[in-house]
């Protein structure tokens, strides 16, 4: 039989309590507190399955990561296996903030591909560029993030009547890409930029 509260607090009573009740209105008395502890016990019981990312509900992920860590943000797509994947991975990210595996982790982590670049680009062993792919950077703490496009969004001409996708002519069905916008990428780079450190940010094109 499994453990109860109730039948513990009952046993240890002094056996003359025991015996005087024998309406069991003392028991029934107890058997609030009883409860109130077996409640209590099975919250215990099932906690770490609260902080354990691979099981963790929406709600204590959203609240654990706002009271240990301070992050709020999530875009309104972000599912619940995507917020647990960030959350097991989220001290990782603080301690690798402002580095080149650091940002294209966090921005990964929100689906967006991008290759951090640390030093110059140049022709040679002269400061020379050649084309629109190179850049100068004169400092330690510079750092250049190239944001990659989602392959859905070539899916340019789909068309949309009301509330209803359709298509017209030559247009075609498209399944647009969970991705996030400029305003949002430059959040997330604030994040990852502390004090003196220089971020610039190239968004590529589909050639």
């Amino acid at each position: 039989m499994s453990f109860r509260n109730l039948d513990y607090l009952y046993e240890h009573l002094p056996a003359r309590c025991r015996r005087d009740d024998a309406d069991l209105f003392l028991k029934r008395f107890l058997s609030f507190f009883g409860g109130e502890l077996d409640d209590f016990d099975q919250k215990l019981d099932d906690f770490y399955q609260l902080i354990n990312p691979t099981t963790a509900t929406e709600d204590f992920t959203d609240w654990w990561l706002w009271s240990l860590f301070g992050w709020s943000y999530f875009p309104v797509w972000f599912t619940l296996p995507r917020k647990r994947a960030f959350y097991a991975q989220i001290a990782r990210l603080y301690a690798r903030r402002g580095t080149k595996p650091g940002i294209e982790e966090l921005l990964a982590a929100f689906g967006i591909t991008a290759r951090v670049t640390t030093e110059p680009r140049f022709w040679g062993e002269e400061d020379a560029t050649w084309g629109a792919g190179g850049w100068m950077i004169n400092g330690p703490l510079g750092f250049v993030v190239e944001i990659y496009p989602v392959a859905a969004a070539l899916n340019e001409d789909v068309s949309v009547w009301g509330e209803t996708e359709s298509t017209w002519g030559e247009d075609f069905w498209a399944t647009p890409a969970a991705t996030l916008g400029r305003v949002d990428v430059d959040a997330l780079l604030r994040f990852e930029q502390p004090l003196a450190q220089v971020i610039m940010i190239e968004e590529k094109s589909f050639q």
